[in-house]
């Protein structure tokens, strides 16, 4: 079967974030509320250091109901 491809430049300082669905589902919790969670919580640490924001952002007081997986990429500034 055919893969369709995609690209999307991404703007110098900017974050992407890549994540499987255990970090943002809970059990009798909408996925959207998980969503918006996380992005809240990745707002704010949009300018730490990657290291940082990957740690916070898969630190949590509870315990996961499954897998989770977190890949980040931040681009280089502008020269």
């Amino acid at each position: 079967m055919p893969r369709p491809d995609h690209t999307h430049p991404l703007p110098p300082a900017s974050t992407l974030v890549l994540f499987t669905d255990g970090l943002i589902e809970r059990r009798g919790q909408d996925i959207d509320t998980g969503l918006r969670e996380l992005a809240v919580r990745a707002a704010g640490l949009a300018t730490a250091p990657l290291e940082r924001m990957c740690d916070a952002l898969i630190t949590r007081q509870d315990v996961y109901d499954d897998d989770v997986a977190l890949l980040a990429l931040r681009m280089p500034d502008a020269p």
